[in-house]
């Protein structure tokens, strides 16, 4: 497992994290057998997305006593909801919500905060006074946060926030469907000139890359910004995913989300891959809107 530096934390973090969204309706022993395989495997870095409690206590079983070999995101910008999770721009409810998450965890801080979610309607109540961004500022003077990260499905928002000087993450989806998507070069730019850690999300755009030799839609959050139909390669592996978003400069985080160790251990395969190696300009072509 490589290891990069993220943006200008000093956070030396494993090239691949792994995502934990799609372990919310896993049984506990799945969760924990997961994230001990992540760790065994070398990924140090963990997304922990939302702060539903019976997710919260699954996760909290998998990284007890491991939490020095982690670097954790936890986001603010959603509540629990009767068992799901609600968007919420409130500052007190994220503020009670993130504080759940590290009781419930039992961790002092998280590595980085991440405001969730964001889009333009969001945008006043993020940066004007008392909102979500200081939230994260306040949590971060008090020790329970160490960096203040964003993530947005826009690219638009995506750049602007990485060259504010405000932000030490952003997260944005980055795939084979969007290589011609408006801003995504230069958000890859922004990210490499400000010294801001781009963690790519949605490698395989919400799983739609491995409905193979299918037209299938694409939505605006599973590509950053624009929506199509397009036939999936019969042939497409999750290596060449990974290893193509890997080998963009700029990004420096892959982020997986997985739901049992059998996709984790497909996804690992990317480093002993020969695809580590291949041209990617025929597959980018295929995607073109």
């Amino acid at each position: 497992m490589n290891i990069k530096e993220l943006g200008n934390t000093g956070l030396k973090v494993s090239e691949i994290g792994l995502g934990t969204e799609y372990l919310f309706r896993e049984s506990k022993k799945t969760t924990v057998d997961v994230i001990n395989s992540a760790i065994k495997n070398k990924i140090n870095y963990i997304d922990i997305l939302f702060t539903v409690k019976n997710y919260l206590e699954k996760l909290a079983v998998g990284i007890k006593g491991h939490r020095n070999q982690l670097i954790i995101t936890g986001h603010i910008g959603t509540k629990d909801n009767d068992g799901r999770f609600q968007k919420t721009r409130n500052v007190e409810e994220c503020r009670l919500e993130f504080l759940k998450l590290l009781d419930i965890l039992n961790i002092d801080y998280v590595d980085i905060v991440n405001i969730q979610f964001v889009t333009q309607k969001d945008l006043p109540q993020i940066y004007n006074s008392g909102g979500l961004y200081e939230l994260a500022t306040s949590l971060q003077e008090e020790g329970k946060a160490k960096f203040i990260g964003m993530s947005t499905h826009d690219a638009s928002i995506a750049i602007q926030a990485a060259n504010s000087g405000k932000f030490n993450t952003i997260m944005f989806p980055i795939n084979l469907v969007n290589s011609f998507l408006d801003g995504r070069a230069e958000l890859l730019t922004a990210c490499q000139n400000k010294k801001v850690g781009l963690i790519a999300i949605k490698p395989f755009a919400g799983g739609k890359l491995f409905m193979r030799n299918r037209t299938v839609y694409f939505a605006k959050y599973q590509t950053g910004g624009i929506k199509f139909k397009k036939k999936v390669p019969r042939d497409l592996t999750p290596s060449e995913c990974i290893n193509y978003v890997n080998s963009l400069n700029g990004v420096t985080i892959v982020l997986t989300g997985v739901k049992s160790v059998e996709e984790l251990r497909e996804n690992l395969k990317y480093s002993d891959s020969q695809e580590t190696k291949l041209d990617f300009s025929s597959r980018v072509e295929s995607f073109r809107d």
